[in-house]
Protein backbone atom coordinates (compact mmCIF):
# COMPACT_ATOMS: atom_id res chain seq x y z
CA UNK A 1 0.00 0.00 0.00
CA UNK A 2 1.54 3.15 -0.92
CA UNK A 3 2.23 5.82 1.74
CA UNK A 4 -0.57 8.42 -0.05
CA UNK A 5 -3.60 5.42 -0.08
CA UNK A 6 -2.54 5.15 3.97
CA UNK A 7 -2.66 8.86 4.64
CA UNK A 8 -6.41 8.58 2.97
CA UNK A 9 -7.32 6.06 5.20
CA UNK A 10 -5.90 7.56 8.03
CA UNK A 11 -7.76 11.29 6.79
CA UNK A 12 -11.39 9.11 6.79
CA UNK A 13 -11.17 6.81 9.58
CA UNK A 14 -9.98 10.77 11.72
CA UNK A 15 -13.05 12.52 9.81
CA UNK A 16 -16.13 9.33 10.97
CA UNK A 17 -14.64 9.59 14.81
CA UNK A 18 -15.34 13.42 14.63
CA UNK A 19 -18.53 12.98 12.94
CA UNK A 20 -19.98 10.29 15.43
CA UNK A 21 -18.42 12.52 18.15
CA UNK A 22 -20.78 15.73 16.84
CA UNK A 23 -24.03 12.74 17.25
CA UNK A 24 -23.28 11.68 20.41
CA UNK A 25 -22.65 15.37 21.82
CA UNK A 26 -25.29 16.06 19.94
CA UNK A 27 -27.78 13.66 21.56
CA UNK A 28 -25.90 14.09 25.24
CA UNK A 29 -26.92 17.99 24.47
CA UNK A 30 -30.93 16.82 23.27
CA UNK A 31 -31.24 14.58 26.46
CA UNK A 32 -29.78 17.78 28.95
CA UNK A 33 -32.57 19.86 27.67
CA UNK A 34 -35.14 17.72 28.08
CA UNK A 35 -34.24 17.20 31.62
CA UNK A 36 -33.36 21.05 31.88
CA UNK A 37 -36.46 21.78 30.19
CA UNK A 38 -39.08 23.01 33.70
CA UNK A 39 -42.01 22.27 31.19
CA UNK A 40 -41.75 18.44 31.46
CA UNK A 41 -43.65 18.73 34.59
CA UNK A 42 -46.56 20.71 33.30
CA UNK A 43 -49.94 19.10 32.51
CA UNK A 44 -53.41 20.19 31.10
CA UNK A 45 -55.61 19.97 34.39
CA UNK A 46 -58.74 21.44 35.43
CA UNK A 47 -59.71 24.30 36.79
CA UNK A 48 -62.90 26.53 37.73
CA UNK A 49 -64.12 28.56 34.60
CA UNK A 50 -65.67 30.80 36.72
CA UNK A 51 -66.83 31.43 40.35
CA UNK A 52 -68.16 28.37 41.43
CA UNK A 53 -70.67 28.19 44.44
CA UNK A 54 -70.68 24.99 46.89
CA UNK A 55 -72.83 22.17 45.12
CA UNK A 56 -72.51 23.60 41.92
CA UNK A 57 -72.54 21.11 38.87
CA UNK A 58 -69.08 20.97 37.48
CA UNK A 59 -70.63 20.86 33.83
CA UNK A 60 -68.57 21.66 30.48
CA UNK A 61 -69.57 25.36 31.08
CA UNK A 62 -68.20 25.53 34.36
CA UNK A 63 -64.39 23.83 33.89
CA UNK A 64 -61.47 24.97 31.92
CA UNK A 65 -58.56 23.19 31.03
CA UNK A 66 -55.32 24.84 32.03
CA UNK A 67 -51.39 24.03 31.17
CA UNK A 68 -49.77 23.90 34.56
CA UNK A 69 -47.20 22.76 36.43
CA UNK A 70 -47.51 20.57 39.30
CA UNK A 71 -45.05 19.35 41.89
CA UNK A 72 -47.90 17.05 43.38
CA UNK A 73 -49.21 13.55 42.14
CA UNK A 74 -51.54 13.91 39.16
CA UNK A 75 -53.58 11.42 40.68
CA UNK A 76 -54.99 13.95 43.07
CA UNK A 77 -56.34 16.36 39.97
CA UNK A 78 -58.13 15.70 36.92
CA UNK A 79 -56.91 16.12 33.77
CA UNK A 80 -57.65 15.69 29.95
CA UNK A 81 -59.89 12.87 29.57
CA UNK A 82 -62.28 13.41 33.14
CA UNK A 83 -64.42 15.47 31.35
CA UNK A 84 -67.11 12.81 31.59
CA UNK A 85 -66.45 12.27 35.19
CA UNK A 86 -66.37 16.20 36.10
CA UNK A 87 -69.72 16.36 34.73
CA UNK A 88 -71.37 13.59 36.62
CA UNK A 89 -70.11 15.85 40.36
CA UNK A 90 -70.26 18.71 42.17
CA UNK A 91 -68.55 21.24 43.52
CA UNK A 92 -67.91 20.38 48.01
CA UNK A 93 -67.42 23.86 48.89
CA UNK A 94 -66.85 27.53 46.99
CA UNK A 95 -64.51 27.95 44.17
CA UNK A 96 -62.56 30.92 42.72
CA UNK A 97 -62.31 31.51 39.03
CA UNK A 98 -58.81 29.59 37.68
CA UNK A 99 -58.86 27.03 40.55
CA UNK A 100 -57.45 24.06 40.10
CA UNK A 101 -60.04 21.14 40.89
CA UNK A 102 -58.54 18.68 43.33
CA UNK A 103 -60.37 15.28 44.03
CA UNK A 104 -61.38 16.54 47.77
CA UNK A 105 -62.80 19.66 45.50
CA UNK A 106 -65.63 17.39 44.50
CA UNK A 107 -68.40 15.68 45.55
CA UNK A 108 -71.19 13.05 44.07
CA UNK A 109 -74.50 14.49 42.80
CA UNK A 110 -76.89 12.50 45.82
CA UNK A 111 -74.04 14.16 48.40
CA UNK A 112 -75.46 17.96 47.39
CA UNK A 113 -79.35 16.89 48.52
CA UNK A 114 -78.78 15.84 52.35
CA UNK A 115 -76.25 18.10 54.08
CA UNK A 116 -75.43 19.74 56.95
CA UNK A 117 -73.15 21.79 58.78
CA UNK A 118 -72.77 21.24 62.52
CA UNK A 119 -69.75 23.26 64.55
CA UNK A 120 -67.74 20.85 66.87
CA UNK A 121 -65.39 22.33 68.85
CA UNK A 122 -62.13 20.54 68.87
CA UNK A 123 -58.83 20.83 70.86
CA UNK A 124 -55.78 21.86 69.27
CA UNK A 125 -57.50 22.63 66.05
CA UNK A 126 -54.94 21.73 62.51
CA UNK A 127 -54.78 23.43 59.58
CA UNK A 128 -57.21 22.41 57.35
CA UNK A 129 -58.55 23.92 54.32
CA UNK A 130 -61.91 23.62 53.15
CA UNK A 131 -62.72 20.35 51.59
CA UNK A 132 -60.26 18.65 53.26
CA UNK A 133 -61.29 15.43 55.26
CA UNK A 134 -60.21 15.06 59.26
CA UNK A 135 -61.13 11.86 61.98
CA UNK A 136 -62.70 13.15 65.01
CA UNK A 137 -61.60 10.78 67.45
CA UNK A 138 -62.82 11.10 71.48
CA UNK A 139 -60.89 11.13 74.57
CA UNK A 140 -62.42 9.37 77.36
CA UNK A 141 -61.63 7.57 80.16
CA UNK A 142 -60.18 8.45 83.43
CA UNK A 143 -57.33 10.69 84.65
CA UNK A 144 -55.79 7.03 85.43
CA UNK A 145 -56.83 5.20 82.58
CA UNK A 146 -57.63 7.14 79.84
CA UNK A 147 -58.95 5.88 76.36
CA UNK A 148 -58.69 7.24 72.38
CA UNK A 149 -61.56 5.92 70.52
CA UNK A 150 -62.83 6.49 66.95
CA UNK A 151 -65.89 8.92 66.34
CA UNK A 152 -66.11 9.54 62.72
CA UNK A 153 -63.66 9.32 60.09
CA UNK A 154 -63.55 10.51 56.71
CA UNK A 155 -65.63 14.22 57.61
CA UNK A 156 -65.18 16.88 55.20
CA UNK A 157 -64.03 20.17 56.57
CA UNK A 158 -66.35 23.28 55.56
CA UNK A 159 -64.46 25.79 57.79
CA UNK A 160 -61.99 25.81 60.67
CA UNK A 161 -61.63 28.31 63.70
CA UNK A 162 -59.29 28.67 66.70
CA UNK A 163 -62.35 26.89 68.66
CA UNK A 164 -63.52 23.91 66.34
CA UNK A 165 -64.31 23.04 62.98
CA UNK A 166 -67.45 23.55 60.86
CA UNK A 167 -68.16 20.25 59.08
CA UNK A 168 -70.67 18.76 56.45
CA UNK A 169 -72.75 15.52 57.71
CA UNK A 170 -75.93 13.68 56.26
CA UNK A 171 -78.95 14.52 58.48
CA UNK A 172 -78.34 11.02 59.75
CA UNK A 173 -75.74 11.78 61.58
CA UNK A 174 -76.21 15.33 62.53
CA UNK A 175 -77.71 14.37 66.02
CA UNK A 176 -74.87 12.29 66.54
CA UNK A 177 -72.48 15.15 65.90
CA UNK A 178 -74.49 18.03 68.14
CA UNK A 179 -73.87 15.09 70.83
CA UNK A 180 -70.40 14.89 70.70
CA UNK A 181 -69.90 18.36 70.40
CA UNK A 182 -71.97 19.16 73.58
CA UNK A 183 -70.68 15.85 75.41
CA UNK A 184 -67.00 14.46 73.84
CA UNK A 185 -63.90 15.56 73.90
CA UNK A 186 -62.75 15.45 70.53
CA UNK A 187 -59.69 15.30 68.49
CA UNK A 188 -59.16 15.93 64.85
CA UNK A 189 -56.46 14.20 62.93
CA UNK A 190 -55.97 16.00 59.28
CA UNK A 191 -55.68 13.61 56.30
CA UNK A 192 -53.61 14.60 53.16
CA UNK A 193 -55.27 15.39 50.46
CA UNK A 194 -55.87 11.94 48.29
CA UNK A 195 -55.17 10.25 51.47
CA UNK A 196 -57.09 6.47 51.77
CA UNK A 197 -59.29 6.17 54.28
CA UNK A 198 -58.75 6.71 58.30
CA UNK A 199 -57.88 3.37 59.88
CA UNK A 200 -57.46 4.70 63.24
CA UNK A 201 -58.66 1.92 66.50
CA UNK A 202 -58.89 2.34 70.22
CA UNK A 203 -56.05 2.77 72.37
CA UNK A 204 -56.59 2.49 76.22
CA UNK A 205 -53.38 1.92 77.75
CA UNK A 206 -49.79 2.67 77.01
CA UNK A 207 -49.37 -0.88 75.34
CA UNK A 208 -51.58 -0.41 73.21
CA UNK A 209 -50.19 3.44 72.27
CA UNK A 210 -47.05 1.61 71.50
CA UNK A 211 -47.83 -0.85 69.63
CA UNK A 212 -50.39 1.20 67.05
CA UNK A 213 -47.60 3.49 66.81
CA UNK A 214 -44.89 1.15 65.19
CA UNK A 215 -48.00 -0.18 62.54
CA UNK A 216 -47.59 1.20 59.36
Amino acid sequence: MSSYRRLDMIQRKRWLVAFAALGIGGSVSAVLLVFANPARDSVDVYVAARDLPAGASLGVDAIALQRMSVASSQSLFFGRGDESTLSGLRASHDLLSGQLIQRSDVMGPSSATDRRLVFVPVKDVPAADPGSKVDLLVVGGTPDHPTVIPFALGVEVRSTSPNGLTVMVTSRQASAFVYAADAMRLVAVIAEPGASEGAEGPVSSADEAMAAAVQR
